[in-house]
């Protein structure tokens, strides 16, 4: 058994309470059973899109939608081949309308974790190029929408317990019951724990996230102070310069004080001739 650290334990806890409130439809209406397709069509799809891949766009392109767009629909990067692998892999999941038990909120729990995984921006730094991909993220969300909707038919198709009338009668059926019941809260468990690693993993980017804002922001410090001591002798020069300006400024006054003095001279000279 898998011994959980201390932020598996907090992060199960999370998921446990997620499941007490009611969640919406799962959004994961089929998935791909992957270990069948092969590693050369994995990479392709890999390389498609960097967010969640809806596995019915995957497969789907009707002769009907390319003569209505005239363009083929969802990724044309694909090959018929490897389009037909995908299709050979893919399997609907028909969720109930209602939501009943804690398969369908795990599902979706799951989706909301995964979707704010890949979107979020300490997770597309380089540092962590050599973690999962969106396509890891998108296979183990397939495998726990996979389990969740076996454990859903599990319970649907397990009727009541056989009634105990204190014989040995139906004590296989009695036997096979109470197996059932073990199977399946061993696999709800199972889940659990699947999701709870999600979240772990996601709680853990946000701490990422402020180390490389704070690399960001020391390395730009530490390769920036050229460009510092640039704008501080701008700023020794417009001191200088407007130092420079105000005296020259003061000379302006000085000029003109000297020319109204002058006007004011040549003025008074002004007058009737002396000699008229």
């Amino acid at each position: 058994m898998i011994k959980l650290t201390d932020a598996m334990h907090v992060a199960r806890d999370w998921v446990v309470e997620q499941l007490r409130f009611p969640q919406r439809a799962p959004r994961t209406t089929a998935v791909i059973a992957w270990s069948t397709v092969s590693a050369t069509t994995q990479s392709a799809v890999a390389g498609l899109s960097n967010a969640i891949i809806d596995p019915n766009e995957l497969v789907a392109q009707p002769t009907w939608w390319r003569s209505i767009t005239g363009r083929p629909r969802g990724y044309p990067k694909l090959t018929t081949g490897q389009r037909a692998e995908l299709q050979q892999a893919h399997t609907s999941l028909h969720w109930p309308l209602r939501e009943e038990g804690p398969e369908i909120r795990l599902v979706a729990v799951a989706e909301d974790v995964v979707a704010r995984v890949v979107s979020h921006p300490a997770w597309a730094h380089p540092v962590l190029d050599g973690h999962r991909t969106i396509l890891g993220f998108i296979i183990e969300l397939h495998m726990v929408a996979t389990a969740a909707y076996d454990l859903l038919r599990l319970r649907a198709n397990t009727p009541e317990a056989p009634a105990d009338d204190g014989t040995h009668n139906l004590a296989r059926a009695r036997a096979e019951w109470e197996r059932r019941q073990v199977v399946a809260s061993k696999a709800e468990a199972g889940l659990i724990d699947r999701v709870a690693a999600l979240h772990a993993y996601e709680a853990a980017l946000t701490p990422i996230a402020t180390s490389v804002h704070n690399l960001r922001a020391v390395t730009e410090m530490a390769t920036g102070g050229a460009d510092v001591d640039q704008l501080y002798e701008h700023i020794v020069g417009a001191e200088y310069s407007i130092e420079r300006t105000s005296a020259l400024r003061n000379d302006i006054d000085d000029i003109r004080a000297a020319l109204e003095a002058q006007v004011t001279y040549l003025d008074s000279l002004i007058g009737p001739h002396r000699n008229s």
